[in-house]
């Protein structure tokens, strides 16, 4: 009996190592997983110690066995989520368990499947590209983006403008090529915030070319990547010279109001043409809370014009929300005598939104001795668009960067980037990591006879039959380079490697893409080499790269339309594809 249980338990695990779905088993009362097949150890980052199998992160236990707990009850479950958390990244797994008898011991046998959700990528990046930069160069602002190493990744045609130059001509140089040594250690201390993931506003003077002062209203965010890592900042710039001065003159002009009643009278007609040829909402309230002054764009803030505005108090104009914040805020002014600066989103009566940007400031008249709030307020509604729109432009970009804009499939910097990835990883767990490079017979004469519109839609299939070709959501087909595809195949040694090759050519030799000038075949034939190997440490992964392109050039060189491994000999499509 004891003979026929070890048995029935080798089976059974057996069985689990070959399944290509992710098993495993947690002794319920030691809290240990007793076997774990290859797949869930992939997934679920498991090592075994000799005796039992460990996750990476000892928290991860913990959290599986508090989802089983409610179900111990019911000794089954049927399919629930579990979030599981990396460094690098978050897997969802859909789990289905049972708990059983096992050697005497209450055991949880678990299967489990990933459940990610895919990612939606455009067309043509080309395109993109071009509609990003369009909606950069239409905004009037001064816009440019950098990484957190001070290099410039972009700016729009007003940026590089204001600096006699072209946006083309400013990509990867730095600020310390523009500004002053001041004028950079000051954005240094405000880009320091915005890379802790703190966004910024500040109002600074710069030194235009044209050796012009120029102020400007400078409001940085933190650029993010994929994993919410703040990677650079944002910076969207308006020129606020005109406003600063004046300002600056209407407060000039108040505090040394001449005696003279024609200076006066002139002065009057100054502000009244201000506030009248402006079409930003400008206004006056006293300290008892009563309207003196104002444009019709500020009275059209409140539903009246100007006229039916004059001599109203807030209480006539406001709702009791709003009547109770601006009471607070008119307070701290006159108590400080300092303004205060706010965003505001204003309904009007026919139902639009406007946002506007409110500076309220203390006045006082030293004539009459009168006191109260000074509002300046500008409709930034066109300039809260166009942030969303560059927001979302600088999202779809991120997006599109690591795809091969005509075959749709990973591009050569997703590449580096997985292939480094599964490097070090599967040094770490010591699996077998391979790759096949792929290139296509004879593309020079393809192209060359049927025209690159047609070469470009034989790129397309070949594609789309590698990518047909691997079943597993971890492999990684990308272009490598003109007519070149790469296929990254974690672990998996060397016969998995050549059964991905085999199947490639016998998808290419049924799709019978017509080519009539290959000196191989009538149709579309690719030459494949192979390489598997254990990463150890010392050795780059660009040792991996090496050897399969020398066994992709055994391939071209014994004739092509086959592969080629280390330590095998050419393998023709004929083959190995019935």
């Amino acid at each position: 009996m004891w003979a026929l249980a070890r048995r029935k338990v080798r089976a059974q695990r057996a069985a689990m190592v070959k399944s290509p779905a992710a098993q495993l088993m947690i002794d319920l009362e030691a809290k240990q997983v007793i076997f774990a097949n290859p797949r869930v150890c992939e997934l679920l980052q498991l090592a075994n110690n000799g005796k039992h199998w460990q996750f990476f992160d000892s928290a991860h236990l913990e959290q599986l066995l508090e989802l089983l707990k409610p179900h111990q009850s019911s000794a089954s479950i049927e399919g629930v989520h579990w979030l599981v958390n990396f460094p690098q990244q978050t897997r969802v797994l859909l789990l289905y368990a049972s708990l059983t008898a096992h050697n005497g011991r209450e055991v949880w046998f678990i299967n489990a499947y990933e459940n990610a959700q895919g990612y939606s990528y455009l067309n043509r990046i080309e395109q993109e590209q071009k509609l990003f930069a369009n909606v950069l160069n239409s905004i009037p602002e001064f816009i440019y983006f950098k990484d957190a190493n001070e290099r410039l990744l972009g700016c729009n045609q007003a940026w590089a403008g204001f600096h006699g130059l072209k946006p083309g001509e400013l990509a990867g140089k730095k600020l310390s090529d523009f500004l002053t040594r001041n004028e950079l250690e000051r954005s240094q201390t405000y880009d320091n915030q915005v890379l802790a993931g703190e966004p910024c506003q500040h109002t600074e003077w710069f030194s235009a070319p044209d050796s012009r002062q120029i102020l400007l209203q400078n409001n940085v965010y933190p650029l993010k990547n994929q994993q919410d890592e703040v990677t650079g900042v944002l910076n969207v710039s308006y020129d606020v010279t005109k406003w600063h001065e004046l300002n600056r003159k209407l407060e000039h002009e108040n505090q040394n109001r001449i005696s003279s009643e024609k200076e006066l009278g002139r002065q009057n007609n100054l502000i009244r043409t201000v506030f009248n040829s402006t079409p930003d909402p400008l206004g006056f309230i006293d300290d008892k809370g009563n309207f003196v002054g104002g444009n019709e764009p500020f009275a059209k803030m409140f539903g009246f014009t100007s006229d039916e505005l004059l001599g109203k108090h807030l209480t006539e104009v406001l709702s009791e929300e709003q009547l109770e914040q601006h009471q607070l805020q008119n307070r701290q002014i006159l108590e400080d005598g300092k303004p205060i600066r706010y965003e505001e989103l204003v309904y009007l009566d026919d139902g639009h939104q406007i946002w506007y940007e409110v500076i309220k400031g203390p006045y006082f008249d030293d004539v009459s001795g009168e006191r109260g709030i000074i509002f300046i307020t500008r409709d930034v509604t066109e300039r809260k668009a166009t942030e969303q729109q560059l927001a979302d432009a600088i999202m779809q970009l991120q997006e599109l960067s690591f795809i091969d804009s005509l075959t749709q499939v990973a591009n050569r910097r997703s590449f580096d980037e997985k292939l480094l990835q599964l490097w070090l990883t599967h040094r770490r767990e010591g699996v077998e990591l391979s790759l096949l490079l792929l290139d296509i017979d004879c593309f020079k004469q393809y192209n060359d006879n049927y025209g690159h519109q047609q070469g470009d839609e034989a790129l397309r299939q070949v594609a789309k039959l590698i990518s047909r070709s691997v079943k597993r959501g971890s492999d990684l087909v990308a272009r490598y380079g003109g007519e070149e595809f790469a296929i990254l195949l974690p672990n998996t040694g060397c016969e998995g490697a050549k059964q991905i090759a085999e199947t490639v050519l016998r998808n290419m030799k049924e799709a019978e893409i017509p080519h009539e000038f290959s000196d191989v075949s009538d149709f579309v034939s690719v030459s494949i080499g192979v390489a598997s190997v254990i990463p150890q440490q010392g050795v780059d992964y660009g040792e991996l790269v090496r050897v399969a392109d020398l066994q992709l050039y055994r391939a071209k060189h014994q004739g092509k339309a086959r592969y080629c491994s280390a330590g095998d000999s050419a393998i023709e499509d004929t083959k190995t594809a019935p």
